[in-house]
């Protein structure tokens, strides 16, 4: 499962990659219009906000599996290790029942966005806001291993 996680993670990291060579270079193309043809690409500002979106959204699951977020674990880390694991276990479910959360209210919230228009591109802002959904998944999935982790004795900082 290990080697599916990491070659999934390693996917999303390129494609995040690869949406922000693309947001450079439409970017870039918008200046060089403006200053030597005056002329402004309309689309340039929709494209890079869905590019945007789905960049940070893809590469903050990717930073979860990664363990490359923000942990606040220094009281955990002051307990003794009995308590340690038993903390480990009840945050990795509230992360996972978090996840699960917001992947229902994001589908939700998505649902209500998919009338909305971006208007230079015509296309619906359910581009956008279907990466909120992704991500909660995505990283729900990406705990499963630090959660079992867990559950085998390895603290959260043993299991980074």
């Amino acid at each position: 499962m290990k080697k599916i996680l990491d070659k999934i993670a390693d996917l999303l990291a390129n494609i995040s990659s690869a949406l922000f060579i693309i947001i450079f270079a439409i970017n870039m193309l918008e200046i060089i219009s403006r200053t030597f043809i005056n002329y402004s690409l309309l689309w340039v500002s929709d494209v890079t906000v869905i590019c945007v979106v789905w960049m940070i959204c893809l590469s903050m699951a990717v930073a979860v599996y990664h363990k490359e977020h923000l942990i606040m674990d220094f009281l955990v880390n002051k307990m003794p290790k009995k308590v340690q694991r038993i903390l480990t276990i009840a945050i990795n479910i509230i992360c996972i029942a978090f996840f699960f959360m917001l992947f229902y209210t994001g589908l939700q919230t998505a649902a209500t966005k998919k009338a909305l228009i971006y208007p230079s591109i015509m296309w619906s802002q359910l581009w956008s806001y279907s990466a909120l959904p992704v991500f909660a998944i995505l990283s729900a999935i990406f705990m499963i291993p630090r959660l079992i982790s867990s559950f085998k004795g390895n603290t959260a900082t043993e299991a980074k």
